[in-house]
C-alpha cells in the first residue's frame, strides 16, 4: 500500500444508514469525518439540466432551483453531477429523520450515490435497505430513479420505463433485485453538507496537537537517550584514559618525590659548610693556636682560640683578605690563655642563611 493510500485510508470517511434499526454500517479511518446516509425510501430525485448556465454558477443555480421546487425550512438536499446535469436527492424530513442534536456537524448522503454505476447503459432494480429502486441509465449518466417498498410487478415496471422515455418492445420483464457493495467515494462528486464538518475539524486540530505533542516529546526522549549514551560512552571512554594514564601518573608522582629528594638533599649541601670554615679559621693562626670552642648560629660564628699569642690585632689582621672571614672581632676569653673571635658571615647567593 502506497503512502497516498495510507492517508486516504486515515482520513476515509464513517458512514452508518440512519432510520433502520442495525443498519449496514463502513468503518472509516480514525481522523476521517462521520456520515450519515439517507435511505433512498426518505428522499425525492430530481434531474435538472444547466447546459445554458456558465460552469462557475450552475451549483448556485441547482441549489437555488431545489430551494424553489421544494421550500420547506427542514428540507436538505444533495447534488451529485454528470457534466452539466445535476442530480437531485432531497429528503423533506431531515430533522425528524436524523433524530440526533448534532446533525449540523455530519455529512449527509444519499443511499443512490454509494451504488456503483453500471458497466454500460440499461435498466436496473437495486435491492437497497428500504425497498427497492429502479434505475436507467444512458451513456454513463442517471436519466430515471424510482423507488417502490417492494420489488415491482411487470405493469409497475413498465409504468416506469414509459415515464423515463425507454423504448418497449414485447412484454418487459422486471429484473432481479442487485445487492451492491457500497461505494467508498461516491458518484457524481456530490455536493450536499460541509465534507469537513465542524466536530471533524476539532477532531483532526486534537489529532494534530497531538501528533505535534508527541513528536515534540519523541524528539526530547530521543535526545535525552542520545545524551545519556553519548555520557555513558564518555564515562567509559574516560575510564579507559584513566586506566591507560594511571602508571604514568604514578611514574610521575614517583618522579616528583624523588625531585624533591634531590632538592633536600641538595639544600644541605648548599652554603657554607662548617668543616671548611674550620679550616680557613686555623689556617693563617699562628703554629701553636689550637681551636678549642666552635659555635655558629646562622651568619654569626664564634671560634674559641688557645695560643700563647693574645694580641687581638694579630688574629682580626690575620683574616683581613679573607674573603668570607674578613669581618672579624678578636676579644679576651675568660681563661686568659684563649681569645674569642667572633665573625660575621656573608649571605649566601639565594638570599637565605649559609
Amino acid at each position: 500500500m502506497s503512502l497516498r493510500d495510507r492517508l486516504a485510508a486515515l482520513f476515509s470517511p464513517t458512514r452508518r444508514l440512519i432510520g433502520a434499526e442495525g443498519a449496514p454500517m463502513q468503518r472509516g479511518g480514525p481522523l476521517g469525518p462521520v456520515e450519515r446516509v439517507v435511505p433512498r425510501a426518505q428522499c425525492l430525485y430530481r434531474r435538472m439540466e444547466f447546459a445554458a448556465v456558465a460552469r462557475n454558477r450552475r451549483a448556485a443555480a441547482a441549489d437555488l432551483a431545489v430551494r424553489r421546487a421544494y421550500p420547506r425550512a427542514q428540507a436538505q438536499h444533495y447534488i451529485a453531477w454528470s457534466g452539466s446535469t445535476a442530480h437531485a436527492w432531497i429528503w423533506p424530513d431531515a430533522d425528524a429523520d436524523a433524530g440526533a442534536a448534532d446533525d449540523a456537524d455530519q455529512r449527509w448522503l444519499p443511499e443512490s450515490v454509494l451504488m456503483p454505476p453500471p458497466a454500460g447503459d440499461g435498466e436496473r432494480l437495486l435491492a437497497l435497505a428500504q425497498g427497492c429502486e429502479g434505475q436507467v441509465w444512458r451513456q454513463g449518466e442517471l436519466r430515471a430513479s424510482r423507488w417502490w417498498p417492494q420489488p415491482p410487478d411487470e405493469m409497475q415496471w413498465r409504468l416506469f420505463l414509459r415515464a423515463s422515455g425507454v423504448e418497449q418492445s414485447g412484454t418487459a420483464r422486471v429484473p432481479m433485485p442487485q445487492s451492491l457493495p457500497w461505494l467508498t467515494r461516491p458518484w457524481g462528486g456530490g455536493r450536499g453538507a460541509m465534507p469537513w464538518t465542524p466536530a471533524t475539524l476539532e477532531r483532526l486540530g486534537w489529532a494534530a496537537a497531538a501528533v505535534v505533542l508527541g513528536f515534540a516529546l519523541g524528539w526530547q526522549l530521543v535526545s535525552h537517550a542520545s545524551w545519556s549514551l553519548s555520557s555513558l560512552r564518555l564515562s567509559a571512554r574516560l575510564d579507559a584514559l584513566r586506566q591507560q594514564a594511571t602508571p604514568l601518573l604514578d611514574a610521575r608522582e614517583r618522579a616528583q618525590a624523588d625531585l624533591d629528594t634531590l632538592i633536600a638533599y641538595r639544600r644541605l649541601q648548599s652554603g657554607l659548610s662548617d668543616y671548611s670554615l674550620m679550616a680557613d679559621v686555623i689556617a693563617p693562626l699562628p703554629a701553636d693556636a689550637r681551636l678549642v670552642g666552635w659555635r655558629r648560629e646562622g651568619r654569626r660564628l664564634q671560634a674559641t682560640l688557645q695560643s700563647a699569642q693574645t694580641d687581638p690585632r694579630v688574629f682580626v689582621s690575620a683574616f683581613q683578605q679573607h674573603p668570607l672571614l674578613s669581618r672579624v672581632t678578636a676579644n679576651p676569653a675568660a681563661n686568659p690563655q684563649q681569645i674569642q673571635l667572633d665573625f660575621e658571615l656573608p649571605a649566601s647567593p639565594s638570599g637565605e642563611g649559609p
